[in-house]
């Protein structure tokens, strides 16, 4: 999936949350989809080559290509929350290692992410 940035016209300091790192009308490719349950999607992208991954709210973006990366998976939260990722993602304390630096979780995310960019 492919989304381009466009910023809203409103002043919602939530929705707002990051944006100054993104560049307007720069498209991006979506890493991972995650709904929290009654909440609007949230879209996890790199921002910056290398700075590793964010969440941002879907609704600052066009999505531009909806195809499905196909290593993507759906899980199913306690909460009603869902999120489309690679299954090694989901396996829990992936993220919190990734944002320690542990050499293994960097490794695992820089796989999946050339396996989602080649499909993208």
């Amino acid at each position: 999936m492919r989304a381009r940035y466009e910023p809203p016209q409103i002043a919602d300091t939530k929705l707002l949350q990051g944006v100054d790192a993104l560049k307007e009308g720069r498209e991006y490719v979506i890493l991972e989809l995650f709904a929290a349950h009654g909440k609007s999607a949230l879209f996890r992208i790199e921002y910056i080559e290398g700075e590793g991954p964010a969440l941002f709210d879907s609704r600052l973006f066009t999505v531009i290509s909806s195809v499905l990366p196909p290593t993507w998976r759906y899980v199913q939260f306690e909460t009603g929350s869902f999120a489309l990722r690679p299954e090694p993602w989901s396996q829990p304390g992936f993220w919190e290692s990734y944002f320690d630096h542990e050499p293994k979780a960097l490794e695992v995310f820089e796989t999946e992410k050339r396996k989602i960019l080649a499909s993208s």
